[in-house]
């Protein structure tokens, strides 16, 4: 008898991985392909099916069944439809029944889910939330994601979109976000808008290593470049970081009064600067927590890495098989 599995999808905008998943949340095996040579939404459909069939292939070879699989895609996803509204990074997936496209190719059920929402479920399943029952996963990247652990369980909020602290408002007076509104967290802690500010400080000839680099190319400054060198200490790159801190300090305290959280996991490629801009946030966060008490929660980075998404949808999977 074979054993049982799932599949995990996570579908980026530069990306596909997908992975064969055990009950236990052990990888078993995983595939990648670019998702830019995908022009429109047929194409991407198609290819994702003919990449589950392989999978399933894979996994009778491997003495392994399938019983279900998760995809985690970014941008506004409505879980109980099956359905991608709006994905920024992955344009063919916009206004996309997703599941309902993919299902009639399938004989094992898929479940739908933001991205962020998945790297939370990952972490509190096998990483760095294990164990609290009540936490928020942060993921910083192009924008700011969000999902929340409560009771142990994933919030999905009567829409299917809760956990946006990225869109939550630090500045009311601030820059107007890609969402329509101003001054969210993502305008300040997101690396497209820090690198933005960045570029605006190297115009105005501030101090920093960066400044040859942005004389002979502005558009040569971007997330990877700020976190390298505020690692090396460069001035205006810790300037930068210690402006995401604050303002993750501020939202994180926002939520923490609201829901009593006890863990907060930071994770995606910007806070891999997480050294630079850990002492702003926690002191931030630590001024602002005045009603609950600050050594009762903790911030920390995530553990899984590119890993949390993969895990999470495997997550998704198995509690809703568990479920039917």
């Amino acid at each position: 008898m074979n054993e049982p599995a799932v599949v995990s999808i996570d579908l980026g905008g530069t990306n596909v991985r997908l992975a064969l998943v055990s009950p236990q949340g052990k990888i078993l095996s995983r595939w990648e392909w670019a998702t830019a040579t995908m022009p429109d939404q047929a194409a991407l459909v198609a290819a994702l099916a003919a990449d589950l069939a392989r999978a399933g292939a894979a996994a009778r070879e491997s003495g392994w069944e399938i019983k279900g699989g998760g995809i985690g895609v970014p941008g506004w996803v409505l879980p109980r439809e099956g359905r991608v509204v709006f994905s920024p990074n992955v344009a063919a997936l916009n206004d996309c029944r997703l599941v309902d496209r993919l299902s009639p190719r399938l004989n094992w059920p898929l479940f739908l889910e933001n991205d962020a929402n998945l790297f939370a479920l990952g972490e509190h399943w096998l990483g760095a939330g294990a164990g609290h029952d009540h936490m928020l996963g942060i993921t910083l990247g192009t924008g700011v994601g969000g999902g929340l652990i409560l009771n142990g369980r994933l919030w999905s909020g009567a829409e299917g979109t809760s956990g946006e602290i990225g869109h939550m408002t630090v500045d009311p007076e601030g820059r107007k976000c890609h969402c329509g509104n101003r001054g969210c967290l993502e305008t300040m802690a997101s690396a497209f808008w820090t690198v933005t500010w960045v570029r605006e400080q190297l115009a105005q000839q501030a101090s920093s290593w960066l400044g040859e680099l942005y004389a002979a190319d502005p558009e040569a400054i971007h997330g990877e470049t700020l976190v390298v060198a505020a690692l090396q200490a460069d001035p205006l790159a810790r300037r930068a970081f210690d402006r995401v801190g604050r303002s993750l300090g501020q939202a994180i305290a926002a939520v923490v009064h609201l829901l009593g959280l006890t863990r907060v996991v930071i994770g995606g490629r910007f806070a891999r600067a997480w050294e630079v801009f850990q002492a702003p946030l926690q002191a931030e966060l630590h001024r602002r927590l005045t009603l609950f008490p600050p050594e009762a929660v903790s911030v920390c980075p995530a553990q899984l890495e590119d890993d949390a998404g993969l895990v999470g949808a495997a997550r998704l999977a198995w509690q809703a098989l568990e479920a039917k």
